[in-house]
């Protein structure tokens, strides 16, 4: 195991997230969802991501067990970072979102191990929870166009929009209660 947090933490944590930033969707639906829509061209914001994703993977690189890799690791931890510096130099299309979906695919990462060897039918949902976002991540990261066109489609019309936000809410909720309650 790689992370050392608990489903309950994780669950809260998530919970949280999906809570605040739905909820800021719901309670100023004109500035989020002109926000939402900038999003996949944002090149600041990006590079924010995009300095968190590399920041994470080199922190991995440098700290996972490679087994008889090891003595690779300074050169793993360096191409992690030369990685992230060529990306800003030379892929900035839509830079924002593939730096959310390295993100994404980090973050299920943390949510799988939080419910490995658990038994309990409940935390299925944090594991089909892990497994919807690494789909999302995969598809940011190789065809980041589609966040554009699914963002176009979620709020083509306001009410469309405040009940995805709403649903956000909802499952937000959920998770809360999952971590503060049954984990």
């Amino acid at each position: 195991m790689i992370y050392s947090f608990s489903l309950a933490q994780v669950s809260v944590w998530v919970g949280l997230g999906l809570l605040l930033s739905h909820g800021w969707g719901l309670f100023d639906y004109r500035q989020a969802t002109q926000w939402i829509r900038s999003f996949p061209r944002g090149d600041a914001f990006g590079g924010g991501l995009l300095a968190a994703a590399t920041a994470w993977s080199a922190w991995l690189a440098g700290t996972i067990n490679l087994m008889e890799y090891t003595r690779f690791r300074p050169l793993f931890v360096l191409g992690v970072v030369g990685l992230g510096v060529t990306s800003w130099l030379y892929v900035r299309e839509f830079i924002a979102v593939r730096s959310l979906g390295i993100l994404f695919l980090l973050g299920a990462d943390v949510l799988l191990d939080a419910a490995f060897l658990r038994h309990d039918g409940a935390r299925l949902i944090v594991v089909s929870y892990a497994y919807l976002i690494i789909l999302e991540g995969m598809f940011m990261v190789g065809a980041p166009y589609l966040l554009r066109d699914a963002i176009a489609w979620g709020l083509a019309t306001p009410a469309r929009g405040k009940l995805l936000m709403g649903l956000g809410v909802i499952f937000g909720l959920a998770l809360l209660g999952l971590g503060l309650f049954v984990y």
